[in-house]
């Protein structure tokens, strides 16, 4: 239970989402379910901008199409004007803008990669899978943040059969189908020795709610949410950490087919 005196020391988290707007819903509601609450009055404060204007983010990691960039800056600038002192959000590939999006509002930023890492047993991290956007593997979102690891990664032809068809079907509903094709995805990854799978696109978890697989599942969403609980209620917690000292992220994968939201 949250006394008198942590709610007057509670601090403000400000959440950049709505991309996609279901997995933003689904960081809400783990957020809410991570706060150690009794009554309303109990839970954090949040200041919520709910973005699914943003541009593609996949699609501009390789250099197609908007960059998202200034619609994301801007949105952290409303949220500092709202009182925000701190930012989420709830969307992996958008990470990519990290430095970019902390320079120009000068907000510190929660790191999706950073609260997943620290979830993973470290008896695990020997072989961590990753499921995610062809973006964030490419822009090396959570290999930046752990280069140690041994990093368990689908091919280009399960990425482009599996993984980014199975993200646009939760966007646009299908969650069944989303299901069974990032499903698969994860069990190829297990196949090649995955000791722990990180599903590090905010739709993954939403499209495998309820699945069981034979290694831990890793759910970002889940630990950003109860990254922000701490951070709100612990006043004395450490400022995140920003970019370890690194290049500035390139994508691996320098061609790419266009991310295009509506085909499937």
């Amino acid at each position: 239970m949250v006394t008198e005196t942590d709610r007057q020391a509670q601090r403000l988290v400000g959440v950049l989402g709505g991309m996609g707007p279901l997995a933003t819903v689904d960081f809400l509601r783990k957020l809410v379910i991570a706060t150690p609450a009794a009554c309303d009055q109990d839970h954090i404060a949040l200041v919520v901008r709910f973005c699914p204007e943003v541009p593609d983010r996949d699609a501009a990691v390789f250099g197609h199409g908007i960059s998202p960039e200034p619609m994301l800056v801007r949105a952290a600038l409303a949220l500092r004007q709202a009182g925000a002192q701190v930012l989420a959000i709830p969307c992996n590939t958008a990470h990519f803008w990290h430095d970019a999006i902390v320079k120009a509002s000068g907000l510190p930023i929660l790191h999706i990669a950073d609260a997943a890492l620290a979830a993973v047993p470290t008896d695990l991290s020997d072989a961590i899978g990753l499921i995610a956007t062809r973006g964030t593997l490419a822009g090396a979102i959570y290999q930046r943040r752990m280069p140690q690891a041994a990093w368990v990664v689908p091919a280009e032809e399960e990425v482009t059969r599996l993984v980014m068809p199975g993200i646009r079907a939760v966007k646009s509903g299908r969650i069944d189908e989303a299901s069974e094709l990032l499903g698969a995805a994860t069990e190829l990854l297990i196949g090649r020795g995955a000791q722990v799978v990180l599903m590090a696109c905010t739709e993954v978890p939403v499209a495998l709610a309820g699945h069981s697989f034979r290694v831990p599942m890793v759910d970002p969403t889940e630990a950003l949410a109860k990254a922000c609980v701490r951070w709100a209620l612990q006043p004395s917690a450490p400022a995140p950490r920003q970019d370890p000292a690194a290049p500035a992220a390139e994508p691996v994968f320098r061609e790419s087919p266009v991310f295009d939201c509506k085909r499937r």
